[in-house]
């Protein structure tokens, strides 16, 4: 059984992808988990600096709330990267972490 349950989904601004999911994550690695916190290879740590910034590049940051900037076709590149990091990341961190895929949640339309 994992140690740590992680949600794994991206929020605008907030320079996370990681977030705890249960009481021992959140004791050991507070609620946003920042890679530096993880047993990562530091070009995965990298990785997820990369897609964290390139989501941010869907928001208009002039109105928040509306539409993607995105093209149909970014968004399917963003989305095939970060399936591909999340199973990096499922193989990288091992047994101790259930990494939950939150990503359909976030992603944008």
């Amino acid at each position: 059984m994992a140690r740590y349950a992680v949600r794994y989904f991206f929020d605008p601004g907030s320079g996370i992808c990681l977030w705890s999911a249960c009481s021992a994550a959140r004791e050991r690695f507070g609620y946003p988990i920042a890679a530096r916190e993880l047993p990562l290879p530091r070009a995965t740590r990298e990785r997820i600096a990369q897609l964290v910034d390139w989501y941010d590049t869907s928001v208009d940051w002039e109105c928040p709330a509306g539409p993607s900037l995105w093209t149909e076709e970014e968004h399917d590149r963003f989305a095939r990267a970060a399936r591909h990091l999340l199973s990096v990341l499922r193989v990288q961190l091992g047994p101790d972490f259930d990494i939950r895929d939150e990503l359909a949640a976030t992603l944008p339309p």
